[in-house]
């Protein structure tokens, strides 16, 4: 699913992720969170997200936590036991496979994390099979600071929303004035699994 080595990345992964934030606000409409949906948040990091996430779902709801580092997996679990959330489900993703069950959830989210995708076809079916009809994919990204193309530091939007509406995705919504992070601007490309 991700590459193991971004040059660059990890001296940003210090930017954590704040629950009163701007960025979490659009998220809430964007994903249309509430209590009691079911929710991913692949390639967690740290895991800011995922337990923003699981307070806005609620005991009803589930977040399902996903990463490919085994280091990472254990800093999820313990940072939903810190915050005593037992509605956390942490998984192990692979290269190609975001270890997410089936027809599972009503919204995921990739947060900053697309640029890594060595197999965004394969990760984008996984993505498909995990989501549930109607539900909704949200890429948050920042373009190359230089048009790289794919394995540079960031993507183009037009590069996500083409090799994801590949994997049979619908386009719903395009935001290029998502919040940044650091000195580089961000954009969020919102798409529906069909009915």
């Amino acid at each position: 699913m991700l590459s193991a080595v971004c040059s660059g990345c990890e001296n940003w992964s210090g930017f954590g992720f704040r629950a009163e934030s701007e960025e979490m606000s659009r998220l809430r409409q964007v994903l249309a969170l509430e209590a009691g949906k079911v929710v991913a948040d692949v390639g967690a990091g740290k895991g800011g997200l995922t337990v923003a996430l699981a307070r806005e779902v609620g005991s009803k709801g589930r977040v399902f936590s996903t990463d490919i580092d085994p280091g990472r997996l254990q800093r999820l679990r313990e940072a939903a036991a810190a915050a005593g959330l037992g509605n956390v489900t942490v998984l192990e993703g692979r290269s190609g496979e975001t270890g997410l069950p089936p027809n599972c959830c009503d919204a995921i989210v990739l947060r900053r994390v697309y640029h890594h995708l060595t197999e965004p076809s394969a990760t984008n079916a996984s993505l498909l099979r995990a989501l549930r009809p109607g539900g909704v994919l949200a890429v948050i990204d920042f373009p190359p600071p230089f048009f790289l193309g794919r394995g540079g530091f960031g993507v183009p939007m037009q590069s996500v929303s083409r090799e994801v509406t590949g994997s049979g995705f619908e386009l719903h919504r395009l935001i290029d004035d998502w919040p940044g992070r650091g000195p580089l601007g961000s954009y969020c490309v919102v798409f529906r699994k069909p009915q």
